[in-house]
């Protein structure tokens, strides 16, 4: 009879490395799941806010209605963010969104550092609102200084 004499430190070492590196690698998938969300929240925010901006209506109530209508249509998918609802206000001239969202842990209990603390981020953008009227007559205000030679 033919025994050969088999080690097992290799099955040891793999049972002992394999919880550590599967850990590791969904630890930086779910940075990355992270980092795109928190993109993409900062993209609808500035679009909301241009969005506010470039509206054609006088009415101030109007103009933050039809921006938060839009930007419910336009809302993405976050796969691991829980996202707050939108602050849109506008005073005088001055357009501005703010939102705020929480990264979203699968296991909240068993993470070490508590239930109670999420990662979270908020996305701020303000833009002003320029009358088209204003606007033509600074640019041709400007034109006519520039040619007479004026500063």
């Amino acid at each position: 009879m033919n025994i050969r004499k088999v080690n097992g430190y290799f099955t040891v070492e793999a049972a002992l490395l394999f919880p550590f590196v599967t850990g590791v690698v969904l630890l930086v998938i779910y940075l990355l799941f992270f980092q795109y969300d928190r993109c993409l929240m900062e993209q609808s925010t500035a679009v909301s806010a241009m969005r506010g901006c470039t509206l054609q209506v006088i009415d101030h109530k109007r103009i933050v209605g039809e921006v938060v209508v839009q930007s419910e249509k336009d809302d993405r998918f976050y796969p691991a963010w829980e996202m707050q609802e939108a602050k849109i206000t506008m005073k005088g001239n001055t357009f501005s969104v703010v939102r705020a969202g929480k990264l979203r842990f699968p296991f909240r209990g068993l993470i070490f550092w508590g239930a109670d603390k999420d990662w979270e981020s908020i996305a701020e953008y303000e833009n002003y609102r320029i009358n088209p009227a204003v606007f033509i007559r600074t640019f041709r205000k400007f034109k006519t200084i520039k040619k007479s030679g004026g500063e």
